[in-house]
């Protein structure tokens, strides 16, 4: 249950810091960049750099919902609206530069690329929301904040009729998003990288 004083808003213009931060916190741990990270202060360092420009690009084509407590960012969901994907070729050399110095020190860099290259390869072609990153940080965790996050695109998808697509690194997440009607599509594993479950969500009729 979502506690009292959650602000949950759009982000509109205005510095990212905050939400990009909170956000990261919600990667620690996580299997794949654990399987790049070279200790665990690298994982923590490069996490606000690699995910900064992914929540900026979302917010620049698509909509990016903050859940704001009096304690401070709670988290945030990005999503991609239908026709932002597959990102143009400006737009991913915008988000390949906030991951050069993340890679520059990684461990399997090779492995994970070509696990990341091979998840960009499946991604669907017909016109979806995309969930390009969810996270809530530890200390709101358990709170049903992550539900609040998802609930207004969900919410368009069926108002819509539109599906929704995202990907997980953790096995544990299924559960979670099975909830909202997400069912797995398949499990990419290239070159003993770790898995990366990709997910697919119909539009549900009105009630």
């Amino acid at each position: 249950m979502v506690g009292d004083g959650l602000d949950l808003s759009r982000h509109g213009d205005g510095p990212l810091d905050e939400v990009v931060v909170a956000t990261a916190r919600a990667f620690w741990p996580d299997p794949m960049f654990a399987y790049f990270a070279r200790s665990h202060a690298h994982h923590h360092r490069f996490l606000p750099a690699l995910l900064g420009p992914v929540v900026a690009d979302a917010r620049a084509h698509g909509e990016v919902w903050v859940a704001r407590t009096p304690r401070g960012v709670a988290g945030s969901a990005s999503w991609l609206a239908p026709g932002a994907t597959p990102r143009s070729l400006p737009r991913e050399l915008r988000i390949a530069r906030g991951a050069v110095g993340a890679f520059a020190w990684a461990r399997n860099r090779r492995r994970a690329l070509g696990a990341l290259t091979e998840v960009e390869r499946r991604h669907p072609r017909e016109p979806h929301w995309y969930l390009a990153l969810l996270g809530v940080d530890p200390r709101f965790q358990g709170q049903g904040i992550g539900a609040a996050l998802v609930g207004p695109v969900l919410d368009r998808c069926d108002a819509e009729g539109v599906p929704g697509y995202l990907e997980t690194q953790k096995q544990e997440n299924l559960a979670f998003y099975a909830r909202f009607g997400f069912e797995e599509v398949d499990r990419v594993e290239v070159g003993g990288a770790p898995p990366i479950w990709r997910l697919w969500r119909e539009p549900r009729p009105p009630a």
